[in-house]
């Protein structure tokens, strides 16, 4: 797991600390972690018996740097959120909900408090990451779309110490610095930043 920081900008009012377990360099390219793109799969091609694999390696993955986490940071009162998909839950098939579903279980087996639903997607965006194209409608990120597009569970949120996961970190993108400042609005004490995977600079 690699340590890194995202700086203070439009997005984000504050530094903020991030980890990631390994770096995405491309799809099906030496070394590139193809778990994540088969588990949150665009275009539905794969069922959740095909994801199994998958779904054992990321929550492996998880569980081991999560715990390391809240060792470094020295957390208590820790809540595990993740960063919503681009659209709806119901717009995608359940084999394509499998992350989510990986975060949910490890969240539970540490004993950590679940809030996978704490920012809830209720209106379309774009998606960001250039491999997942179809249907891809709504709004690019902007300053408040974390705000605009989601409801926000403010009682899960305010006064905890927040691991916020996501599957690929993109510089550049600002949907993660923009959902970081949302939990801060909503009295987050801390978040740090956790994705399985982060684009090379």
């Amino acid at each position: 797991m690699k340590k890194f920081t995202i700086k203070a900008n439009k997005y984000v009012d504050r530094d903020v600390t991030g980890y990631y377990n390994c770096d995405y360099v491309g799809y099906q390219k030496q070394g590139n972690p193809d778990f994540i793109n088969r588990l949150k799969n665009m275009s539905k091609q794969y069922s959740e018996t095909d994801l199994v694999e998958d779904f054992v390696t990321v929550c492996e993955k998880l569980s081991n740097d999560l715990k390391s986490i809240v060792q470094k940071e020295n957390f208590s009162r820790v809540v595990i959120c993740i960063i919503p998909r681009s659209k709806t839950d119901k717009s995608y098939s359940q084999s394509q909900l499998m992350f989510k579903k990986a975060v949910s279980s490890v969240a539970d087996n540490l004993g950590f408090k679940n809030g996978i639903n704490a920012i809830k997607r209720v209106k379309n965006t774009k998606t960001t990451h250039n491999w997942r194209l179809e249907n891809n409608t709504g709004d690019d990120p902007y300053v408040g779309i974390t705000i605009d597009t989601c409801e926000i569970n403010k009682n899960t949120i305010k006064d905890a110490n927040i691991i916020l996961v996501d599957d690929i970190y993109t510089e550049g993108v600002f949907v993660a610095e923009d959902c970081i400042q949302t939990l801060f609005d909503f009295g987050a004490k801390d978040v740090i930043l956790y994705c399985i995977a982060k684009t090379r600079s």
